[in-house]
């Protein structure tokens, strides 16, 4: 959400603007705008990752009007003397920026361009966090390092007096938010003489932060996940373009292996014109397409086969040739667009096993359980990493931009973990089930075949297999017919034994035909989705009933 008033955007369009031209440009973009007055509240798409701020709003309107907002494109190189020696949260990316002026005004901005990039980009600092300080207030080289508990104290921000490590965890309101992000051994920012000016991800020391009189920033951008922190990087650094000219500045790591490899180089994509025309149903020309895309800041070569595309540094959004061909759309505006009817018309029907699945998410929805769709796209994080499931061939994406999104699931239970572990404060018990495809290892020509599965899964105090085990028999034979359902313990367990409790699960046999694995969740697992309360749950393969 961006907050922010009409005249205000206006003061950055160098143009006045009124309520319904703005409405008509969100219409066509797809942003949700409300307020009343010169209040204006913006909810932007949330593959727009960079539209954070007032400035990279504007920018976005501005392009739909045809008015460049003011940015310095350039990202030169700068030297300082940095070094990384962090074993965890080892990532870190800096920036260094020379405001056009005194942060005054804008300082309160920059404050929430960082808070609200910690809570998205970041997940709440968890994966990458930014940190903001007053460069001349601070003496190189400097040392990103592990340090004893024992050792830290320092003037934290809006305090006046120093504080121990312990202190600044249980009397400042962001030691007591992300305090529970440090390791046994914290991370610091040091000084040559032995001054600390931060303890990231939690709070910058008062000497070092920003003032209305800064004039130059020193921003770090640390985190344990490596796309993250270049995602953020790039997104971040769009926005400071807004208020002054941004470099880049390499520190050197101890340990090379954990670089970030930050790059600015976006991928290259063929675009043929008779691909927009058939997708959009409208005929544009080729000179058309590349004048609308250079509008949007692409970068656009015309070649023999068509238009050489690669767009802005900052487009973490844009991975496939159809997400370019979307902003085409949305520059030319939808509401262009003549509708047509079509030439030919066919009857629709019901996949023939629409009904059995019905009656499945019927019966569950029955027994109190609540239906969830999970995402498809996901991480070897939450499919492998945290669940302990072992599965060596997967289906991972290639030209992924995010450590989010690294490949399509290959079980449900990965998933159905991370919506409770993100659904913690909400209430328990929690009942819940999903029925969708998998993707597993083909025996024919292709690699890869979908696979249908359900998953129940229970989380409460007074959660146990024996809940699931009834409600699976009672599932099974009101759909598939009377047969013996058994659970045989197999230390194999289909790659999910590290996940389950030994001698609390086994694999699921019906009618003597392997059909998926049950259990209850291992104290492990649960710890590392955050998750307090014991979670049984099943897997069921399907396919194996002709699904």
């Amino acid at each position: 959400m961006i907050n922010t008033t009409i005249s205000e955007l206006g003061r950055i369009l160098k143009r006045k603007i009124s309520r319904k031209e703005l409405e008509e440009l969100c219409f066509r973009y797809g942003i949700d705008i409300e307020g009343e007055g010169d209040f204006v509240n913006f909810e932007v798409t949330s593959d727009r990752i960079e539209i954070i701020s007032k400035f990279s709003l504007a920018d976005l309107l501005g392009r739909l009007m045809g008015i460049r907002v003011h940015r310095y494109n350039s990202l030169p190189s700068k030297k300082m003397d940095i070094v990384i020696k962090a074993a965890h949260r080892p990532f870190v990316n800096i920036l260094y920026v020379k405001l056009d002026e005194p942060a005054g005004k804008e300082l309160q901005d920059l404050l929430v361009i960082q808070d609200k990039f910690d809570r998205t980009v970041g997940r709440s600092r968890s994966s990458a966090a930014i940190g903001m300080f007053d460069f001349s207030n601070i003496k190189f080289p400097i040392e990103y390092r592990e340090v004893d508990k024992d050792s830290i104290s320092f003037v934290p921000l809006g305090f006046d007096s120093e504080k121990s490590y312990k202190e600044i965890l249980d009397s400042t309101e962001k030691g007591k938010e992300y305090g529970s992000l440090l390791k046994e051994k914290p991370i610091v920012w040091k000084q040559k003489d032995g001054k600390i000016f931060a303890l990231p991800p939690i709070i910058n020391a008062d000497f070092s932060s920003l003032t209305k009189d800064t004039r130059q920033i020193f921003v770090d951008i640390t985190g344990n996940d490596r796309y993250a922190v270049n995602a953020l990087t790039k997104a971040l650094a769009f926005n400071l373009q807004f208020v002054g000219e941004v470099s880049v500045v390499r520190p050197v790591y101890k340990n090379k292996n954990i670089d970030t490899g930050l790059s600015f180089k976006q991928e290259n994509f063929l675009i043929n014109v008779s691909n927009v025309s058939t997708l959009l149903g409208i005929e544009l020309s080729l000179k058309e397409i590349a004048k609308t895309l250079n509008a949007m800041d692409y970068t656009v070569k015309e070649n023999e086969s068509g238009l050489e595309v690669s767009p802005p540094f900052y487009r973490q959004d844009v991975i496939h040739q159809v997400d370019i061909v979307d902003d085409i759309l949305r520059f030319y505006g939808a509401q262009r667009i003549i509708p047509s009817a079509p030439s030919s018309y066919t009857p629709g029907a019901k996949l023939q096993n629409s009904g059995m699945l019905e009656n499945i998410s019927s019966l569950l929805v029955g027994f109190g359980y609540q239906e969830l769709d999970l995402n498809v796209l996901t991480s070897e994080n939450y499919q492998f990493n945290k669940t302990g499931i072992k599965n060596d061939i997967y289906a991972s994406l290639i030209g992924q931009k995010s450590g989010e999104i690294t490949m399509a699931r290959s079980n449900l239970t990965g998933e159905m973990l991370r919506f409770i572990s993100n659904n913690l404060h909400k209430k328990f018990p929690q009942k819940l089930f999903d029925v969708g495809f998998v993707l597993e290892k083909a025996d024919v020509d292709v690699v890869f075949k979908n696979a249908l599965r359900l998953s129940i899964c229970s989380c409460g105090q007074e959660t146990n297999l024996s809940e699931i085990v009834v409600i699976l028999e009672r599932l099974l034979r009101d759909s598939f017919g009377e047969k013996p359902l058994d659970i045989r313990l197999d230390e194999t367990m289909d790659g999910f034994s590290k996940l389950f409790i030994k001698g609390r699960s086994g694999l699921l046999y019906y009618g003597g035909k392997k059909i998926g694995v049950i259990g209850e969740v291992h104290p492990r697992v649960l710890n590392e989705f955050g998750i307090e309360l014991p979670v049984s749950l099943t897997e069921v393969y399907l396919t194996e009933f002709g699904l």
